[in-house]
């Protein structure tokens, strides 16, 4: 079983990934959060994962700050940033960052899937454009 984290400010769009990533067999949302300062404290408080699947903009602490400190407190949790901007500087930051994985919202489920799949099997970085 896969374990994800979901970090999405909004609210429907975050409960929406979470019901389709739950409908998956391999695949179980363990956490919700609305910033990356929230995955941080559910890390810190011993919530257990595998994945944090985040959005690139959001309030408190984005994506690419959230990567950061999650690569060098647990270097074993592995990001997959979940946007709708297809740009190369957000890309190549993203992957200065540490993040595993570059997916965009406006693709369809199945490369969601496929690409959390992939990241978790171990493939250095996993970029989807559908």
């Amino acid at each position: 079983m896969i374990r994800i984290i979901v970090a999405e400010d909004n609210q429907i769009v975050r409960e929406g990934m979470v019901g389709l990533l739950n409908d998956q067999e391999d695949l179980e949302t363990v956490g919700q959060a609305e910033n990356g300062l929230q995955v941080l404290e559910m890390l810190e408080n011993g919530t257990d994962t595998d994945i944090i699947l985040s959005d690139l903009n959001m309030p408190v602490m984005d994506g690419i700050t959230l990567t950061e400190r999650v690569r060098s407190l647990y270097p074993n949790i592995k990001v997959v940033m979940l946007t709708m901007h297809l740009r190369a500087d957000f890309i190549s930051r993203t992957l200065e960052a540490g993040a595993h994985g570059y997916i965009l919202k406006n693709g369809n489920f199945e490369a969601l899937f496929e690409g959390i799949r992939k990241v978790y099997a171990g493939d250095q970085f996993v970029a989807v454009e559908t």
